[in-house]
């Protein structure tokens, strides 16, 4: 199908409003003719509400997520670590929150952090913590930088206390 010329004024037709439309009020990147809103409608909110109530795939969005953040806070552009990998190192590594068949349902009090901190999350650059421990692992990044980050997970890990 041949790209249609936006009309003059701003303004480009969507087809679910069935009106012209300010072009801003579209997604960016590739020419679309459907607005951000029927947009939203059509492939963000029903994928949302399917993924959010099953709790484990839930609490698997939120340890991702929290993840996602840390790494900014660490000054990192990305995290290589899928919500899949995820799942598979708090199988091996977490006893409360899993059920009988070895699932794990719960985000609270579980995070994943860096081992070390200069360098992108990844499976084998991360380590199971309590929130916590997080919270202090945080503290101290921002206070004294990865020596006593390091230390301190390295104790978590030493006494067990994940």
């Amino acid at each position: 199908m041949p790209k249609v010329p936006d009309p003059p004024g701003g303004v480009r037709w969507c087809t679910h409003c069935e009106e012209f439309i300010p072009i801003p009020k579209f997604p960016s990147g590739t020419r679309r003719y459907v607005c951000r809103k029927h947009m939203w409608k059509a492939s963000g909110k029903h994928p949302s509400k399917k993924w959010m109530s099953d709790p484990r795939q839930r609490a698997l969005h939120q340890i991702w997520g929290r993840a996602y953040t840390d790494a900014r806070f660490f000054e990192q552009p990305r995290i290589a670590i899928t919500q899949a990998e995820i799942s598979e190192i708090l199988t091996c590594s977490v006893a409360d929150g899993i059920d009988k068949d070895g699932v794990m349902y719960r985000a609270e009090g579980v995070a994943i952090v860096p081992a070390d901190p200069t360098k992108t999350l990844s499976v084998s650059n991360s380590a199971v913590v309590t929130t916590i421990t997080r919270r202090v692992l945080m503290k101290q990044w921002k206070k004294t930088g990865k020596e006593m980050y390091c230390k301190i997970l390295q104790g978590c890990h030493a006494s067990k206390q994940l």
